[in-house]
């Protein structure tokens, strides 16, 4: 049985899911590193270095669930005490997009401390080897590449392991039941323009006010609803079960993002069933494959083309793809695979 640090800006879904696979054989401390103040910065470092103080010396391995100021320390910290230490790149930690001020390395002082860390690393296991590395083309001030090996050429000298994330087919079910036609949903946390941008809702928008009769979902809007075509519909963040029944209750999920690493969210709408269509960035066109469609450049009259093909399957085969869509997760990323593949990385015995 081994100690395990284990290190995360906040505590997402994806971050409760490591801790519990981690936790079936091996002891688990782990803490937060929310930055809500920049200018208490200096605080949370304080905090965190008092907190590996009390348990470096117990621990045999360390893990960052994103690089950057939450594993700078810690990363350090290994250094001094020879420690096994292992970044997981998950999106933000492997781009710049300053147009949006989104990705580490669009940052100086952040992108710093992301190399630094990044280089300190024992292994690095990102998400989807793209993160590493990719030809971008999707949305051109992005382009024309992206990834930690880029913005950090120094980690290129570590080691790097792809580890996709894992989903629950049991949790996200698909009710085999008919779906309301022309459907469609997306999920994504809303809460300025930026955001927008960055998610694809702003596609989004524009397709339904030129697509009057295709309805849309928005899952996740925070926002002030008043300049909406009428056929987008609007939720807050709902409970998962409140989610699985609207995915269960669309046709289409969309993840039209700007730059992912690994949605969790758009492996969770295929499991219900929903057909993707998704823009070519990171591991959105893998996750997809043959499920689907992919948008290859940030584009409405692009997305409209998709839309328009999606309306000319007929039921039978729209049916074939709603049960190959969950499939296809059920195959490839299973809780199950993800375990044993971070277990096997970190040399722990399974």
């Amino acid at each position: 049985m081994s100690f395990i640090v284990y290190i995360y800006p906040k505590k997402w879904t994806f971050i409760e899911k490591d801790l519990v696979l981690l936790s079936k054989k091996h002891t688990v401390v782990s803490t937060g590193f929310e930055v809500k103040n920049k200018a208490l910065l200096p605080f949370y470092f304080i905090k965190q270095f008092f907190f590996l103080l009390r348990y470096i010396f117990k621990a045999d391995r360390i893990v960052c669930h994103f690089a950057g100021f939450s594993s700078l320390v810690p990363a350090i910290f290994a250094k001094l005490t020879f420690k096994k230490y292992y970044v997981i790149v998950a999106g933000t930690d492997g781009c710049s997009f300053p147009d949006f001020n989104y990705g580490h390395f669009s940052r100086y002082f952040l992108a710093k401390a992301t190399c630094i860390s990044l280089r300190l690393a024992t292994k690095i296991f990102p998400v989807h080897p793209t993160l590493k590395y990719q030809d971008y083309q999707y949305h051109l001030p992005g382009a024309p590449v992206q990834g930690y090996g880029h913005f950090c050429p120094k980690s290129n000298k570590v080691e790097s392991y792809y580890i996709p994330y894992g989903f629950d087919s049991a949790a996200f079910v698909s009710y085999n039941l008919e779906r309301p036609i022309n459907s469609f949903v997306t999920v994504g946390s809303v809460g300025d323009d930026r955001v927008i941008q960055r998610k694809g809702f702003d596609l989004i928008i524009e397709a339904a006010s030129r697509k009057p009769e295709l309805n849309f979902t928005l899952i996740g809007w925070n926002m002030p609803t008043t300049n909406l075509p009428p056929n987008i519909r609007v939720l807050p963040f709902s409970d998962q079960s409140t989610l699985v029944k609207e995915l269960n209750n669309h046709q289409y999920y969309l993840q039209l993002s700007i730059m992912e690493g690994f949605p969790n969210a758009l492996g969770e709408a295929m499991l219900c069933g929903c057909i993707p269509i998704g823009s070519s960035v990171s591991a959105i066109p893998e996750i997809i494959g043959k499920n689907g469609f992919v948008l290859q450049k940030k584009n409405t009259d692009d997305l409209i083309a998709i839309l328009d093909k999606s309306q000319t399957i007929n039921t039978e085969n729209l049916r074939s793809m709603e049960i190959a869509s969950r499939q296809s997760i059920i195959d490839r990323y299973s809780n199950a695979f993800r375990e044993s593949e971070l277990l096997k990385a970190m040399d722990l015995k399974d």
